[in-house]
């Protein structure tokens, strides 16, 4: 198969579903209809959980607590993608302009084709994986409700696939049927949401550590023409290259950096409320909710590691240009050449970085502490309950 970019379909798909895909038509009024829409679903999911926000019904709260806070992280996202659309686009316009460049080159072509189909199954795999666990969280437990409202003949009330409160009746046909589909499609499109932009930072890590490699590759073969034959043009252009690489980065990291934040705080928050959950479940042999949870907990837990793994793979891939800055032939140019080799090796130990809003960068480090944080709440959360 040929690939003509780091951008899968899908992922192309969602980012015109999000509008901040160039020309977008009516863009505006989408992302006005799509926020009121979450805004609306939320203002309800919060008040379940005020109304509940008792000790004494901790259970209840912790099982709302979930969707709840991935919508609320989904309209930080949102508003943050939104503010930063120049951002995007600078970004897209330069991954355009690496992929025509790379075309007249085999070899660069080769190894930006490597890093598309990974990026092309990265993206797809998210997809699936993501849906599958969000029909089984919002299915299954709607499922179990129904259930067990249909045995208990004296329960009068009506499940729906999240905890919410509506402030009106909301149980009789054909509303309460509307609702179940609204809700439930609340849930699939926040998910397609956040997996989009979950695709997108591994996408763009990929695309900036396939154009580093390249300049890997060239140092050695440039460095040699130039030892022999004196030019020092290739040595310009890869110069050149760096610094567009490096302002790639930089866009990169303002474009993710609060999100970075938000994803590291909410989701430490959602962890705890799930691995209570797990940890009920348990004592309560609820088979079918065990599973459930389990799976969501490794969703929450994969959205992190994404971020912490896209950084600490940017960090790796800068730290191996310096490397290969040093191994090529520097010390048979000329002067001149000899310096610019050594801005570079010096440019590269600044790392490039993904912050988590400029606090601490984003690494594997960061995702241990961040587990591990969490399971601390957990077992003080579950010696309260």
């Amino acid at each position: 198969m040929i690939f003509t970019s780091t951008i899968s379909p899908s992922l192309k798909s969602g980012l015109r579903f999000l509008s901040v895909w160039p020309d977008v038509p009516y863009a505006a009024v989408f992302r006005l209809i799509y926020m009121l829409f979450i805004l609306v679903v939320q203002y309800f999911q919060y008040l379940y959980v005020f109304a509940h926000f008792k000790l004494s019904e901790l259970q209840d709260l912790v099982d709302s607590l979930p969707p709840t806070l991935d919508s609320s992280l989904t309209i930080m996202k949102l508003v943050t993608l939104w503010k930063n659309r120049r951002v995007v686009s600078d970004i897209l316009t330069s991954m355009d302009t690496d992929w025509r460049e790379c075309v007249k080159v085999d070899q660069h072509l080769d190894t930006m084709t490597e890093k598309a189909s990974v990026s092309h199954f990265c993206s797809n795999a998210l997809l699936s994986f993501n849906t599958f666990v969000a029909v089984l969280y919002y299915v299954s437990d709607y499922t179990l409700a129904v259930m067990h409202f249909a045995k208990d003949d004296n329960d009068t009330s009506r499940p729906f696939p999240m905890k919410i409160l509506f402030p009106f009746e909301a149980e009789q046909s054909p509303i309460y049927e509307l609702l179940v589909v609204v809700l439930f499609l609340h849930a699939m499109l926040n998910v397609y949401t956040l997996t989009t932009l979950n695709a997108l930072i591994i996408t763009l890590v990929l695309h900036a550590s396939g154009q580093i490699d390249i300049i890997c590759q060239e140092f050695q073969t440039t460095s040699e023409k130039a030892s022999y034959h004196g030019s020092s043009e290739g040595i310009g252009m890869l110069i050149e290259k760096h610094n567009r690489i490096i302002t790639f980065s930089e866009n990169l990291d303002e474009l993710f950096s609060f999100m970075a934040l938000m994803q590291i705080f909410w989701n430490t928050l959602v962890i705890c409320s799930l691995g209570l959950l797990i940890i009920t479940s348990v004592h309560n042999e609820a088979s079918v909710g065990l599973v459930r949870t389990i799976f969501a907990y490794g969703a929450i837990m994969m959205e992190i590691f994404i971020f912490c793994f896209a950084g600490e793979y940017l960090s790796l891939k800068s730290r191996s240009l310096a490397d290969a800055a040093y191994d090529s032939l520097w010390y048979n140019m000329s002067s001149s050449q000899g310096k610019n080799i050594l801005f570079v090796i010096m440019r590269s130990q600044k790392q490039l970085t993904i912050t988590a809003g400029g606090i601490t960068n984003l690494s594997l480090e960061a995702f241990t502490n961040i587990m591990k944080a969490s399971a601390s709440y957990v077992s003080v959360l579950n010696a309260m309950y």
